[in-house]
């Protein structure tokens, strides 16, 4: 049989059509194991896919699925994220390529309550998008977004909710894709659900960072024979949410033992105690009652909770020294990166008015006889700080500050541990990483502390990154500086 020559030229048409389509970038569809909260990389199917989680509401993301429920699917669900949320989803080693006209994002999901999933996209450089067009439907359904007819706004990757309207990005080099449904979850009346998502788009190879100077690894949390732990401590409330900490005391010896502080780093906005377990413990087993605090993330609420929360865990110390075997007369206070930022600013502004209005057990003193800053600014207001805030696309400052330096500029002076510098403050120690801006963030710092005679002592850790406070080979020369500068300013203070 012979075609004529318009058909075939269609089927050509055709093919070439076919031939050219996007192919799969990925798709996950969840592990089939049970239901847990929050979800974790462990509920990721795809071996090739990494998962993150944003945003205040992160904790209450939850990998569902109801056995009693016939051809239930296993799916993420929104019911439980008190606040803003996002998911995002990266295969490693590639990026996508989304730019050609029949690249889409395809998913199977279902809503409730007025809920509706948004596409969020994350290129390079930390730039965070979202679509202003959703998918919403109370029955199960394929839902897709073809990217080219998609238009986006900024997206706070720290509140995890959408800002303001901007261009069309480029779309083909896209480091991350997930969703977001930017409404508070209420149960199952109020949610979202997500079965499966599928990404169509050229895949392109991911640049490769160079490699470190010291290939590190992370230092394990291995509870010494000699330490006894206590986990999940409520130390201070705020409405319905309970903020906790972490004890590791000595289980020898008379006490009272002298205290420190742990808080971890991150931005401000993310990030976790588990980065300073291992740290924590191992300075309980010298001899330390040690509290490994979580606090309130910048998502969560601006600049001074984050500080009100710290000076908090240290009155809390204080209430329950006899409980804990604890000196109150001695505590101390430890941080990196953001952390360092707020162990200098708990270490300086022990006796601010300004900043002791706010947090629990406020009959006690927050004031601290011993403080370290590993990586952390002491002055917020200065042209550096200033210029890296307004360069910053994912506006971790801004964020933290409650406003930009024009719209929050007494935020930023009373934030700066430089500003509430006294005669009245405790010995300092500054460490850095070799690699990670040595002696560049304390002269000015350090100048003050000279008007007023306050002891303070540099280090710097030989080929340490940021942050080398957590791996090995830098974490045993960290903790030994620790000790030493903790035995001589708290231990060899009379109790």
């Amino acid at each position: 049989m012979k075609f004529p020559r318009y058909c075939l030229l269609a089927l050509a048409l055709f093919a070439i059509v076919e031939s050219a389509a996007a192919p799969l970038y990925f798709r996950e569809d969840w592990k089939e194991i049970p239901f847990a909260l929050p979800i974790t990389a462990a509920h990721v199917n795809n071996p090739q896919l990494r998962m993150e989680t944003h945003g205040p509401g992160k904790l209450g993301i939850k990998k569902s699925h109801h056995a009693n429920k016939e051809n239930d699917p296993f799916y993420v669900w929104s019911g439980k994220c008190a606040m803003s949320w996002a998911l995002s989803l990266r295969k490693n080693g590639s990026l996508a390529d989304l730019s050609a006209s029949d690249a889409k994002v395809r998913w199977r999901s279902r809503q409730s309550g007025g809920h509706a999933l948004h596409v969020l996209i994350k290129l390079p450089g930390e730039r965070w998008y979202i679509s202003e067009q959703s998918d919403g439907g109370d029955d199960w359904h394929v839902h897709e977004f073809k990217l080219r007819d998609l238009t986006w706004r900024h997206f706070s990757v720290i509140k995890a909710v959408a800002e303001e309207s901007v261009d069309a990005p480029p779309l083909d080099r896209v480091e991350q894709i997930g969703f977001t449904d930017q409404v508070a979850g209420n149960g199952s009346p109020h949610s979202s659900r997500l079965d499966w998502i599928e990404v169509y788009g050229k895949s392109v190879p991911a640049p490769k960072n160079p490699p470190p100077a010291v290939k590190a690894t992370r230092a394990p949390a291995i509870l010494p024979s000699n330490v006894a732990a206590y986990t999940d401590l409520v130390y201070s409330k705020i409405g319905e949410h309970s903020l906790t900490l972490d004890l590791y005391k000595p289980s020898v010896g008379n006490g009272p033992f002298p205290a420190i502080v742990f808080i971890h780093g991150g931005g401000w906005y993310k990030g976790d105690p588990s980065s300073y377990t291992a740290m924590a413990q191992q300075l309980a087993a010298r001899g330390y009652v040690t509290l490994n605090i979580f606090y309130r993330l910048s998502g969560e609420a601006p600049f001074p909770a984050a500080i009100h929360d710290c000076k908090s865990a240290v009155r809390w110390a204080r209430v329950h020294a006899e409980t804990f075997n604890i000196d109150p007369d001695r505590i101390g206070s430890v941080g990196g990166s953001a952390g360092g930022h707020l162990s200098g600013l708990l270490g300086t502004s022990g006796h601010s008015k300004k900043l002791n209005q706010g947090g629990s057990y406020l009959d006690y003193s927050s004031a601290i006889q011993a403080c370290v800053v590993m990586a952390g600014s002491m002055d917020l207001t200065s042209e550096f700080a200033r210029t890296s805030a307004a360069n910053d696309p994912r506006r971790r400052m801004a964020t933290f500050m409650d406003g930009r330096w024009e719209q929050a500029k007494q935020n930023y002076v009373d934030a700066s541990p430089i500003t509430h510098v006294s005669k009245r403050m405790p010995p300092m120690l500054f460490m850095d990483g070799e690699f990670d801006r040595p002696g560049e963030r304390y002269p000015d710092m350090i100048k003050k502390l000279d008007t007023f005679g306050i002891h303070h002592e540099s280090h710097v850790i030989e080929n340490g990154p940021h942050p080398f406070w957590t791996s090995h080979p830098f974490f045993n020369p960290a903790l030994e500086i620790l000790t030493e500068f903790f035995d001589k300013t708290l231990r060899s203070r009379s109790s």
